[in-house]
């Protein structure tokens, strides 16, 4: 009796333990590829916040120059999730990748400045952007984003791109290469952007995306949709995550946004504060996703295929 008894005992422990829901500790572990730029944020307050924490999941980060550059790693398992630009995040489509949008990451202002990028040339040198023909133009990559949206922004205006010399320059070295006058324009970047225009011997002369695609989905997080499929709950709490992320970061101060970009970016607090920050959306800007696929289709960086394949879908 006492051994049938004990045995029922046991039993009922081990249904208990089975049939019980999984503790609120456990932890899902997410590895997710990040720019080391203010895009990143979301998933940084998500973190600091403790959002992954409550949502059952734990994150390890690893920052990569561009989103293609982390794509390989992603393609071979050893990242999750991958935050990237709009249009590398199509590259990778039509490699090949089975990669599926997830969530926003940075939006394109609605009105100058923009965060993205600016054409900078020197003061007193060039008037408007018909004068760049014939000149020289440095971008971080020919047939990148910026390079995409230079091309997009010149024939807007009427100008020959054919007659534009694009050059590669890094963002960090385009302000040397503007002031010793090896390039006549640059397309750059935050904090960049601040640094030249602050010296005093550069100026914008027009912000590219405000243009081209105003309040565009400029980066985004995505994944290879086999990974979505094997983890449709983890998939969700991660969006929830970075859904509370968003809005903690559009309700709080610029001060409270200005101290988590410079310890994200190791940027000086002091500098951080004269940069302008990019604006942020939890729902994607699908419209925007489109006209960037049109540009880059024009332009024959890609060829078409159907957007809304790679939307997420709860």
């Amino acid at each position: 009796m006492i051994h049938i008894r004990r045995l029922s005992c046991a039993a009922a422990l081990v249904a208990g333990v089975l049939l019980s829901p999984f503790p609120a500790t456990a932890q899902e572990k997410i590895k997710i590829g990040l720019l080391p730029f203010s895009e990143s944020l979301a998933v940084v307050i998500a973190d600091k916040q403790g959002f992954f924490k409550a949502e059952g999941i734990e994150i390890e980060t690893s920052k990569f120059d561009s989103g293609a550059v982390a794509v390989p790693v992603l393609q071979s398992g050893r990242l999750d999730i991958v935050l990237s630009s709009t249009v590398a995040t199509f590259q990778a489509i039509e490699q090949g990748l089975d990669a599926v949008v997830l969530a926003p990451g940075a939006v394109v202002r609605e009105a100058p400045p923009d965060t993205t990028t600016a054409v900078i040339v020197r003061k007193g040198s060039i008037g408007g952007l018909k004068e760049l023909e014939g000149k020289r133009v440095a971008v971080n990559v020919i047939n990148s984003t910026a390079w995409l949206h230079a091309v997009a922004l010149l024939d807007k205006h009427g100008v020959d791109r054919t007659k534009v010399r694009f050059t590669e320059v890094p963002f960090p070295q385009m302000a040397d290469a503007l002031a010793q006058k090896r390039v006549d324009a640059v397309w750059n970047v935050e904090p960049f952007v601040t640094f030249m225009t602050k010296s005093g011997a550069a100026r914008i002369m027009a912000y590219p995306y405000q243009e081209t695609v105003p309040n565009m989905d400029i980066s985004n997080y995505f994944a290879k949709e086999s990974w979505i499929k094997a983890n449709p709950d983890v998939v969700k709490r991660f969006k929830r995550a970075i859904d509370k992320a968003t809005a903690e970061i559009n309700s709080v101060s610029k001060e409270e946004r200005d101290s988590w970009v410079a310890k994200f970016t190791g940027m000086k607090p002091e500098v951080v504060k004269d940069v302008s920050l990019p604006r942020f959306a939890a729902d994607l800007n699908v419209p925007s996703l489109k006209a960037n696929l049109d540009i880059a289709v024009k332009h024959k960086m890609i060829k078409p295929f159907d957007i809304d394949t790679m939307i997420y879908k709860p």
